[in-house]
């Protein structure tokens, strides 16, 4: 068995490739970063209304009378009578709702105040 030498192109073509693998991992490990870094934080303004969703055979004034049980506020009903819009302030879960959801981002829930003193 003949011993083989490695030749010193071969390892510096290697410590080449191990450099340039470092560098794009470091570069994607800063950019990843930097996105993490530059997203928006929470809003500042005001919280925005919860609905508590209820099955939906629960009646709409059922829906109300848990969701007032709890001393939440109520803001106004859903488009259907299992869904209330309460308060950003409340905290507890009306007992039987299956869901509470943040409306914000929900362009569709939300009804602005044009629309709101237009109605009255």
């Amino acid at each position: 068995m003949t011993p083989v030498a490695i030749s010193t192109a071969s390892r510096s073509r290697r410590l080449r490739q191990w450099r340039d693998i470092g560098l794009i991992a470091g570069l994607a490990l800063c950019s990843g970063l930097l996105t993490l870094a530059s997203l928006p934080g929470p809003a500042a303004g005001a919280s925005p209304p919860l609905a508590a969703i209820f099955p939906p055979w629960v009646s709409g004034e059922e829906a109300v009378a848990r969701s007032l049980a709890t001393s939440a506020r109520i803001l106004r009903q859903g488009t259907v009578p299992f869904v209330v819009i309460l308060a950003p302030e409340t905290t507890a879960r009306p007992s039987g709702a299956l869901l509470m959801l943040r409306l914000d981002g929900l362009a569709g829930c939300i009804i602005s105040p044009e629309v709101e003193t237009s109605r009255l």
